[in-house]
């Protein structure tokens, strides 16, 4: 009995050790590589009209970067949380403003998704938007 007791529970671990999990974090800038970095560039050297802030970088079909410029505040708020939902066929983005202002430039989150996802969506203080722009 206390040989299948610890067979079940060795077993328990390894499959709980093989799931994949969503994951995302906040990272800098020094911690991306060259082509997160030049997208990024690329938005902040950009001549056109302003947008509303929030730009995807796909690295890998599982790997994703959201960067949160300055257009993506209100006037005199500074930036929330970011917090990821899922559900069956899709996964939520949300990202929030806090009320004081921020000394922050920017906002940049790496998310490794843990299965692929048929829609995406982005909300914005609980209120749908979209990206401004994704790169791949």
């Amino acid at each position: 009995m206390k040989k299948l007791f610890v067979l079940l529970l060795v077993m328990g671990v390894l499959v709980e050790c093989g799931e994949k999990q969503l994951t995302y974090s906040e990272v800098s800038i020094d911690q991306v590589n060259a082509d997160v970095k030049s997208f990024i560039d690329g938005i902040e050297t950009s001549e056109e009209a302003e947008g509303n802030g929030i730009y995807m970088f796909s690295e890998k079909e599982m790997k994703r970067y959201v960067y949160l410029n300055q257009d993506f505040l209100d006037s005199g708020k500074g930036f929330g949380d970011l917090d990821i939902r899922t559900d069956e066929d899709s996964f939520q983005i949300y990202l929030n403003q806090n009320d004081g202002p921020t000394k922050d430039e920017y906002k940049l989150y790496t998310i490794t998704l843990d299965r692929t996802y048929e829609y995406m969506r982005v909300f914005k203080d609980d209120e749908e938007t979209h990206i401004q722009l994704m790169g791949l």
